[in-house]
């Protein structure tokens, strides 16, 4: 059974990533031998960091449950707005957190969401960036979701049936990383 931790990036009131989120946390414990566990970011309120997880004497509260379901996934799934073209603070925030090298040799797959018709792809170079920073194998398939307000609607029920066809491939091409990397 594979250890999949999908990360909804966004704890905007409104936010319509994480209906994307929970998407595609639902496709991934529909496939058989995996099982995914969807972390809202909204649930771990971390403060500002001032000092590295590894170095604090009393690190924010539930950040090593956090840094440990990480840690322990066979493969991690980071879906995230684009906001002002880049990444959310409370994303980036939480991320920066963690260990150095606490991805080590752990696939990363990137959902990108946006309003626009570019589907969060600066968002997704940084994305990149940030888990090869902390040791992570980011895939080169991604899923971008450009104008989420036609994907879904305003209760996070799917509007636009190509969405699922497009998650499926990715999910495949995904779980793909994580058979072959984890041993």
């Amino acid at each position: 059974m594979k250890k999949i931790t999908v990360i909804s990036g966004s704890i905007r009131e409104g936010r319509k990533s994480h209906f994307v989120a929970q998407f595609v946390n639902k496709r991934l414990n529909d496939i058989d031998e995996v099982n995914s566990h969807l972390l809202d970011l909204k649930e771990y309120p971390f403060p500002i960091m001032e000092i590295r997880m590894n170095l604090a004497e009393s690190p924010p509260h539930r950040m090593k449950e956090f840094s440990d379901l990480l840690s322990e996934s066979d493969g991690i799934i980071i879906v995230s707005p684009e906001y002002k073209n880049g990444i959310p603070g409370a994303l980036k925030n939480a991320l920066d957190y963690l260990n150095p090298q606490i991805f080590k040799h752990i696939p990363l797959g990137f959902v990108t969401v946006s309003s626009g018709g570019f589907g969060g792809l600066y968002c997704l170079s940084q994305l990149r960036l940030v888990g090869l920073a902390l040791g992570g194998i980011p895939i080169p398939e991604k899923l971008c979701v450009s104008i989420v307000q036609e994907v879904f609607d305003t209760s996070g029920m799917l509007r636009d049936k190509s969405f699922s066809e497009k998650t499926v491939k990715f999910l495949h091409d995904f779980l793909w990383y994580v058979q072959r990397l984890s041993t």
